[in-house]
């Protein structure tokens, strides 16, 4: 019962999460990190989100391995199939919150008010689905191979690995537009306050990460 509910919370992470990025994307002052690469790209070609956000999972899957190397768990290879199941989600998620399209249009407090909102629905995304220990998506399975090999903890190796994403995110937009586009001071900001939710949920909310303590059995 144990794992199936692990495995559960797991899924309801990765819809919490396209939410969270659902909402920065509405904001438009700029998508949080794990999807600026994604948005920008979607700006710069006729595919969605979803594809690209598919496409860099499947990119940094293999990156852990490189990281990890006979470290690896076979078990992530089950991120592809979440990267699928997770860029499905994202776009699912821009559809059903269509509503919020051009209602932050010219109001800078609304653009903060969605930016704030989607990094904290991110970071408790992203808490729902590293807790439970079962899988990670591949970004924040890279996060999780790295804080693993330099022993360092997760939280702040997040903010780090996110921060790097902004970066290359910037790169591409001013080689594909000349000027930001999808990158901008929300994205700053998501970069810190998501990391900053994980580590929060980490320190004073026991479960899920309950679930994968031991002397809980799995079934």
């Amino acid at each position: 019962m144990s794992l199936t509910l692990r495995y559960l919370t797991f899924l309801v992470g990765l819809f919490v999460m396209s939410i969270g990025i659902a909402l920065s994307v509405y904001a438009l002052i700029g998508t949080t990190p794990i999807s600026a690469i994604p948005l920008v790209m979607s700006y710069a070609t006729p595919l969605s989100l979803g594809f690209y956000t598919v496409a860099i999972n499947v990119v940094l899957f293999f990156v852990q391995i490189l990281i990890l190397r006979r470290k690896f768990e076979l078990i992530q290879i089950l991120q592809i199939p979440a990267a699928f199941a997770f860029g499905a989600l994202c776009d699912l998620s821009v559809w059903l919150l269509r509503g919020l399209d051009g209602v932050a249009e010219g109001n800078y407090l609304i653009q903060v008010a969605l930016s704030v909102a989607g990094s904290v629905v991110l970071g408790v995304g992203v808490w729902l689905q590293v807790t439970p220990r079962v899988l990670t998506l591949a970004g924040d399975g890279t996060a999780v191979a790295i804080a693993r090999v330099t022993k360092r903890p997760f939280s702040s190796v997040k903010i780090l690995f996110d921060s790097s994403l902004v970066v290359i995110a910037v790169i591409l937009s001013l080689i594909f537009f000349m000027e930001l586009r999808g990158v901008r001071e929300g994205t700053i900001l998501a970069a810190w306050l998501v990391g900053y939710v994980v580590r929060l949920l980490h320190r004073f909310v026991t479960w899920p990460a309950i679930l994968s303590r031991p002397g809980v059995q799995d079934s």
